[in-house]
């Protein structure tokens, strides 16, 4: 019940306003993320405008997601393997960091989906060439098309290939596929999918991998940063749902044991390995730079369908039935589940809990609400003006989706995809309304003070006859939220 109310009634989070404003502007690729959920939300945003719309490939996705799983635990469990998907179900569902990327309209829900289906796949195919040494080639160029596809929402898909890769070196039986000529053309199969990538880069000086590869190295200095490794590890296992870390690793730990066998011989190490890999290399990114926890996402896809190891006590060969344990594990991880998810409906949908306490906090949060009286104001203004900014990304996607205008734009010093789009449009001479909050605040009196707007045209300033024409109190049952500013000018550049 939460997915929907959240799914229905929350106004889109910056982000999912920000894809969404990438589908009005297809593209071959974007400067943040590769092109694949911007395209579906173009073909999805024909069907009309409003949280359902955004929202209703996350129910595509979704269940190919939990069919996926529905499919690997028949494989694992055979005869059990419908207790073991129910448990794998409540599991996923109850776990905090998957009912957020499950449910936000982001990359994420794209990602984890066509990464499980590649990863299963993978693990059929290698599975048939341990126990016949030949393997089905489907299963192989099936999961090299679907992590071309996982690659198409996120790099980090590229953690898949690498586990498959590093199952191959790591076990005997499988070492004989770098001699199978069918391999190389599983990779040309998941490479070809990289060229919308690549041809948008080439277009657009290679942003994207700058981009990725400052982010990389943004840590100021050449000290390792252990603590934000530790940060890192803690709150990737908070989100994921403290009771649910545990259980994972007793059920890893039972996978490694003979006494409870799997029905596949490489579901372990592809399982394992890609936690490691995952975990390991983002790990060693936060050591110079940031990891996020929410990066981490397919370290776990694996382990999930283990889960039923530690629930489940195997009876006898004629029934077709397992004897449910440890029920209050699972009860737990439930109970935590939906008091957080209904925590955060609440947070986003009904009321900011940070506005109890003052004006700060949580900014991200606040920024769900009073977007319709925001463009009420902006439209009243906007038909004497050419141009349409804000101080940040986040409100000129939101501001862009309440008026369903894409021509909105951001001014900010951080480079995003609005500058890519800025390059391609007239703005110097132009009168323009830009729209600040108290987090991004419009302050531009000095060349020193300049907005940038593009990375090749140079920041831009006010000129003296801009003035602030109206300031925009957002409420919520009587306790103020924030503040939105409306200045009105004409753009011009720093001399």
């Amino acid at each position: 019940m939460a997915h929907i109310a959240y799914w229905l009634t929350a106004f889109p989070n910056p982000d999912e306003a920000y894809y969404w404003l990438w589908g009005q502007h297809l593209d071959w690729s974007y400067y943040d993320h590769p092109p694949f959920h911007a395209w579906v939300q173009g073909v999805f945003s024909h069907l009309g405008h409003g949280a359902f719309v955004l929202r209703l490939p996350t129910l595509v996705s979704n269940s190919l997601f939990f069919w996926t799983y529905y499919q690997i635990c028949h494989y694992l469990y055979g005869k059990f393997g419908r207790d073991a998907w129910l448990i794998t179900l409540v599991c996923g569902w109850s776990s905090p960091l998957y009912f957020l990327f499950l449910t936000l309209a982001w990359h994420d829900h794209w990602l984890i989906t066509f990464s499980l289906i590649s990863a299963y796949w993978f693990v059929r195919f290698l599975d048939g060439v341990w126990l016949n040494g030949r393997g089905q080639t489907r299963f192989l160029y099936g999961g090299a098309a679907a992590l071309g596809l996982a690659g198409l929402c996120k790099y980090t898909a590229v953690f898949v290939g690498l586990t498959g890769l590093g199952v191959m070196v790591s076990q005997p039986k499988l070492r004989r596929l770098w001699r199978d000529g069918r391999l190389y053309g599983a990779v040309a199969i998941a490479t070809l999918f990289t060229l919308p990538i690549l041809i948008w880069n080439q277009q657009n000086h290679w942003l994207s991998f700058q981009y990725y590869l400052t982010r990389s190295v943004d840590s100021g200095g050449p000290n390792l940063r252990p603590d934000a490794v530790l940060f890192f590890w803690l709150t990737a296992a908070l989100i994921l749902s403290p009771p649910l870390v545990w259980v994972l690793v007793r059920s890893a730990t039972m996978a490694c044991s003979a006494a409870r066998p799997l029905n596949s011989p490489t579901y372990r190490p592809m399982a394992l390995g890609l936690c490691f890999i995952s975990t390991g290399l983002l790990s060693l990114v936060g050591l110079f730079s940031t990891a996020l926890y929410y990066w981490n996402i397919l370290a776990y896809l694996l382990l999930l369908p283990l889960v039923p190891l530690f629930f489940l006590s195997p009876g006898s060969d004629t029934t077709d039935t397992c004897r449910w344990q440890h029920r209050g594990w699972l009860q737990g991880s439930q109970i935590l589940g939906t008091v957080v998810a209904w925590l955060l409906v609440v947070n986003y949908c009904l009321f900011p809990v940070s506005a109890l306490l003052g004006p700060d906090g949580d900014p991200d949060g606040r920024m769900s609400f009073g977007w319709h009286q925001v463009a009420t104001v902006v439209q009243a203004y906007a038909p004497r003006h050419d141009l349409l900014l804000t101080t940040d990304y986040r409100s000129a996607s939101a501001l862009a989706y309440a008026l369903q205008d894409s021509t909105v734009l951001a001014i900010s010093h951080r480079i995003d995809q609005f500058d890519v789009w800025a390059g391609s449009r007239q703005l110097l001479g132009q009168s323009a309304l830009v729209l600040a909050d108290d987090w991004h605040p419009f302050v531009a009196t000095a060349p020193q003070d300049g907005l940038q707007v593009d990375a090749q045209a140079g920041p831009l300033k006010l000129q003296p006859g801009w003035q602030q024409v109206a300031t925009i109190p957002v409420q919520r049952f009587g306790v103020k939220i924030k503040d939105y500013y409306l200045y009105s000018g004409v753009v011009e550049t720093v001399d």
